[in-house]
């Protein structure tokens, strides 16, 4: 009577242990089946290439990555090696993100060409990308072409194509609203400003034809 106590409590243990062993293997490989399929998903993501972005993408994956490694062991070979490329997968997506954020950490620093110009020509933060003129009215719009004129003429040898090109929507959009505030100036700023525009039209028929393009630009003609 005994004998068989203790081979069915042996049986008992055995199948108490195998259970558990089960158990622990079917978790460990849900983990790391969660881990591989996260980052496949953060693979097809269209990417956002911020610090913030990153960080909660990063967040995540340590959050499993942390479980799967604590039972990594316990994988059979081919989940354990699926866990290890998952692993080298998202290395080269890190890498890929961090050299990306750098690029546009890089290209924030530099200012917008435009910008820069319509800062040079019509005063700091007066014309945004919207191109809206409301700053200008009747009775400010002779200082201004003045000033847009002698700009141009000033900078004349320096500027490059893409420059011109930028110079002609500007005054495009200046003429533009010239013809919005006209009723309101006086005759004598009228005769000005069309002889300004007969000066401006000489020096871009005189200089535009000739201007380098950007990446040539710190040469002078």
């Amino acid at each position: 009577m005994r004998t068989i106590y203790l081979v069915l409590s042996t049986a008992i243990g055995i199948s108490s242990f195998m259970a558990c062993s089960n158990s622990a293997n079917k978790e460990a490989k849900q983990d790391a089946e969660n881990l591989t399929q996260y980052v496949d998903s953060v693979a097809t993501l269209t990417p956002v290439y911020t610090q913030e972005n990153w960080a909660a993408i990063d967040n995540a994956y340590q959050e499993r990555a942390v479980k799967a490694e604590s039972k990594l062991a316990t994988l059979e070979t081919a989940d354990k090696e699926r866990a290890e490329a998952s692993k080298v997968k998202y290395a080269e997506l890190r890498d890929t993100y961090a050299a990306k954020i750098k690029e546009r950490e890089e290209a924030a620093k530099t200012p917008d060409y435009r910008q820069t110009l319509r800062a040079s020509l019509f005063g700091e933060g007066k014309v945004g990308n919207d191109m809206q003129f409301a700053f200008v009215t009747g009775n400010n719009i002779l200082s201004i072409y003045q000033n847009f004129v002698d700009k141009v003429s000033d900078n004349k040898k320096n500027y490059t194509r893409e420059d011109w090109d930028e110079i002609k929507v500007l005054y495009e959009a200046l003429d533009t609203r010239k013809n919005e505030v006209e009723k309101d100036l006086a005759s004598d700023d009228n005769r000005k400003i069309a002889g300004l525009k007969i000066r401006f039209a000489s020096i871009v028929a005189t200089h535009r034809g000739g201007a380098k393009v950007r990446e040539n630009a710190a040469s002078k003609d």
